[in-house]
Order: structure tokens, then sequence, then C-alpha cells
């Protein structure tokens, strides 16, 4: 009669079947089916089915009770399996946005299944306040993002700092006068100049130039925003998008400046016709990854351990992975 808790547990966690049904990725009608069968074991209903939120019934939290300790004993056996195993099974799901699964997690993935062959990674792609309730809900094991405000339930490890630089196509006319302030994607990546070594200047260079700016609710766009303000204008916005790929996309085509880290391109050698300049207020961010504190098996710790190790490497002078 436990063999659905993990449904029963979402229903009671959402307060709606509706909404347990999205995070379990099944129909409401297995959903309702399955928790129907249980009761019939069972013998008494687990929900006051009435209007409004759904409430457990007496044996309903009872029954949610026992559930806890039923996962927790799970997830401490599995920890201990793996444990026993020296890192020969296991699994770990990781979360990232488009930016992280794009840029960021095939080099991390990639480097740590070299060392730890056996262990099963599976990676979900979503938007930070999506991945954020996956791993609250036990969902995911591990998520990397850039975060303005942490979450006190959750346990972060700082992976790496973030420069945020202003792309510019190589063929716009204000690089002329600029030379002294640029880099390219081969600087970054070979680190032949540091980002952080960039002279500051200021926006005015580009008032009458074309913006690409992610949407509001990004972080980058809080960097942007705040360059702007530094330097008291209005941009010429030609694009708003969703992805930071995506502007830099139609930056290395021509298509207007956008703002991005530096950490992509230390990961990745591009083409080389954009150039980077430090902009005032543009400022830097911080990339974590985060895990409930409860969640602690081995290759979940080698998996940070690893991927911290990695971003200092990338990051430091003349090394290369």
């Amino acid at each position: 009669m436990f063999d659905k808790k993990e449904y029963i547990y979402t229903v009671f966690k959402e307060k709606s079947f509706t909404a347990a049904a999205e995070k379990l990725y099944v129909s409401q009608p297995c959903l309702s089916a399955a928790i129907k069968k249980t009761e019939q074991q069972i013998g008494l209903p687990l929900f006051e089915r009435r209007t409004g939120d759904l409430t457990p019934t007496k044996i309903g939290y009872e029954y949610l009770a026992c559930a806890e300790k039923i996962m927790e004993i799970e997830r401490s056996f599995c920890q201990l399996l793996e444990d026993m195993s020296n890192m020969k099974v296991g699994s770990i799901r990781i979360g990232g946005t488009n930016y992280i699964c794009s840029h960021v997690l095939p080099i991390l993935v990639n480097h740590f299944l070299e060392l730890y062959p056996n262990i099963d990674i599976s990676i979900y792609e979503a938007n930070s306040v999506e991945l954020e309730k996956m791993l609250l809900s036990g969902r995911l094991d591990l998520l990397i993002d850039s975060y303005d405000a942490k979450d006190d339930r959750l346990e972060y490890t700082e992976l790496v700092a973030e420069k945020i630089l202003l792309a510019v196509p190589s063929a716009c006319t204000c690089n002329e006068a600029l030379s002294h302030a640029s880099i390219t994607t081969a600087d970054i990546y070979h680190h032949t100049v540091s980002s952080d070594q960039l002279p500051e200047i200021t926006l005015a260079p580009f008032q009458n130039e074309k913006f690409i700016l992610l949407k509001q609710g990004n972080s980058m766009y809080k960097h942007a925003m705040s360059a702007f303000t530094a330097c008291s204008f209005t941009p010429n916005i030609n694009f708003r998008l969703d992805q930071l790929s995506t502007s830099f996309s139609l930056t290395a085509s021509g298509n207007g400046l956008c703002f991005v880290p530096d950490t992509m391109f230390k990961m990745h050698l591009y083409n080389d016709n954009v150039l980077f300049y430090n902009v005032k207020g543009a400022g830097s961010r911080i990339l974590y990854i985060a895990n409930h504190p409860s969640n602690h098996t081995t290759a979940i710790q080698m998996f940070k351990e690893t991927a911290k190790s990695m971003m200092e490497d990338i990051s430091a002078p003349n090394e290369k992975m």
C-alpha cells in the first residue's frame, strides 16, 4: 500500500490533484486512480474531497508520516549503497537553465564521467524558478545557477565569479576608438588578457547602437539595467529574448549589442568577430551549485567537488582543461 507513496505525498504538498499530476509528469486520471487504489487497500479515504484545497484525513496524516519515514530509509539506503560501491553505482539528477545546459554542464559532466563512468547522470533544462521548485521537491539532486536571493532551505557551493561583459560586433565602428579597452573571445579562452584586468569604460560610446536584452526577471537583464543607469541613458532595444545563447548569436551576426558572462567563453572557443568591454555598472555575479541539505550521497558530493575544482582550473590564468 506504500508503492504509490510519492504520488500521495505530492498531492499533499501541492494540495491539488492537477498540480501534483503536473509535478509528477503523469495524467490526472492516472494519479487519481493510483490514489483510489491505495485507499481501497487501506479501506479509508486519505483526503477530504471538498471544495478548495485538499486536506488529509486523520488516517491520511498517519499514512504521510509513515511514507516520510519510508522515503528517508530509502534515501539512507541508497547513500549507503553508493558509499559501499566506491562510486561503482549511483545516479545524479542535475538541473540548469539553457545557458548552463548549453555552455557549462556538457564540459562538467564529460569530465566527471571520465572519472566516474558508472554514475548515471540525468540533465533537466528549465527556467530558474521551476528548477528551484524541482530541487526543493526532490525531483533534482543538484542545480547550477546564479542566485540573486538564496533559499534558506538549500545549501549553496560557490563555483566561480562571472564577469559581465558587453559584447559588440567587431564590425561596429564604435570599436575604432576603444581598442585599448577591448578583448576577443580568443583572449578570454586562452587567458591572453583577464576580463578582470580590462579598463572600465562607460556605455556612452554605444548610445547610438541597438541592444539585445534578455527579458525582465533574468539575471542578465538586471546587470544590463544597472549599466544603463550608470550611464544615464535609455537604450535602443532591438530584441528582447529568453535565452542568452540566442542573444549572443544575434550579436555575433551583427544585430546588436548584448551582455554576457565571461565564463561561457572560458569554456568554449568561439569565432572571433565579437569584441568585449568591461562597462561601468554591469558588475559580476556568482555561479553556484545548490542541493538540499538532506541530500548528500557520495556521487552528489563528488560531483560538487569535481565541478568546483574544474571551474577554478578553467578560470585560472594560463590553464585549460
